[in-house]
């Protein structure tokens, strides 16, 4: 293996041409094709960049010494594309969610442990320095006891981002608010409390917008410890509030709004254990296309160091899949989409 990984994306769309100009600034990577079904998007990257464009997938990993192949199709595809891939004997980088239905995602783990592929996602929320602060505080125990955790996604999406594509908002393809947009925090919640929840109940309606899925989504948890917890989301919050996750402990307590934490007391830490500062404006509540945030970077690089390195990614696929596992939870509890009762 050369000290860079020879990456391909399949998927041209918005998030896939974000990868392909966020990879410029990756070292670890060299990017060498894209595929898209409509050839026109792969073109424009492809001219841009001076590299292979391909009409599918398939014919993309016939191309000479790729290595790996990050997927930036629709969310649903995500698993069969990650599948593909991994039987060619590539490795496999996902966009979040790994699949909108765990299930999928065991099948995808499967493949590629059979094939001896590497399996990593895409969750970038979790890599800006103070984020990864508050996870050590947690583990260090300085909130004591987590007593409360929750995770809340207000944002604002108009019909006109519904309607840009007819994968957008359905069940097969994509999911509503929770998975789409809120999928971030609820990782986020998930890995920091380092606990799977139950989910009590949970109240997912389709309220204003023209979709299968949810654009509101409400759900009450359960953590093993006994400790309470929320999950709350929504694409119709106008004009958008800033995503965040809030964790209280028996010891101490944290609040964080975006990438910054905005309040963060815990009985006998270190001064600047965790660097608190105050909250600033969050296009993405209300723009699809400021919603990559500025850590995918550090993401792929991992990813590809991992490759390089012989481990398991940081976002490996168990962790990718405790995200699903959770949203699946949610919508069974709601009993919508393909849980809900038919009477």
């Amino acid at each position: 293996m050369t000290e860079r990984i020879r990456i391909g994306i399949v998927g041209c769309g918005g998030i896939g041409t974000f990868h392909a100009d966020i990879m410029q600034q990756v070292e670890s990577v060299q990017l060498v094709a894209v595929a898209d079904i409509v050839p026109a998007k792969a073109a424009v990257i492809a001219e841009k960049y001076g590299i292979a464009a391909y009409p599918s997938l398939e014919a993309m990993l016939a191309h000479d010494g790729l290595d790996a192949v990050s997927v930036c199709t629709p969310s649903g595809l995500h698993a069969d594309h990650g599948m593909t891939v991994a039987r060619a004997g590539k490795h496999v980088l996902s966009e979040k969610p790994m699949d909108v239905y765990v299930e999928k995602i065991d099948a995808l783990i499967a493949v590629c442990a059979k094939q001896g592929v590497t399996l990593g996602g895409i969750f970038q929320n979790r890599f800006p320095r103070v984020i990864q602060q508050v996870k050590r505080a947690i583990e260090d125990g300085y909130l004591g006891e987590i007593v409360f955790a929750s995770a809340s996604t207000l944002w604002l999406r108009l019909q006109s981002y519904y309607d840009s594509g007819e994968w957008r908002g359905t069940w097969a393809l994509d999911g509503g608010c929770l998975s789409n947009q809120g999928i971030h925090m609820i990782d986020r919640l998930v890995w920091l409390a380092g606990m799977q929840p139950q989910v009590l109940s949970a109240y997912c309606p389709t309220l204003a917008r023209d979709m299968e899925s949810e654009d509101l989504g409400v759900a009450l948890l359960k953590f093993p410890n006994g400790a309470g917890g929320v999950v709350q989301g929504s694409t119709v919050a106008n004009p958008g509030l800033t995503e965040g996750v809030t964790i209280c402990g028996t010891k101490g307590s944290v609040v964080i709004e975006g990438n910054a934490v905005t309040y963060f007391a815990a009985e006998g830490a270190p001064e600047g254990l965790v660097e608190v500062t105050r909250p600033g404006s969050d296009s993405a509540a209300a723009d699809p296309s400021a919603a990559w945030g500025g850590a995918h970077a550090a993401n792929i690089d991992e990813f590809a160091r991992a490759i390089l390195e012989g481990r398991e990614p940081w976002v490996n696929a168990q962790q990718a899949r405790n995200a699903v596992q959770l949203l699946n939870d949610i919508y069974r509890a709601a009993q919508v989409g393909p849980w809900s009762v038919k009477v």
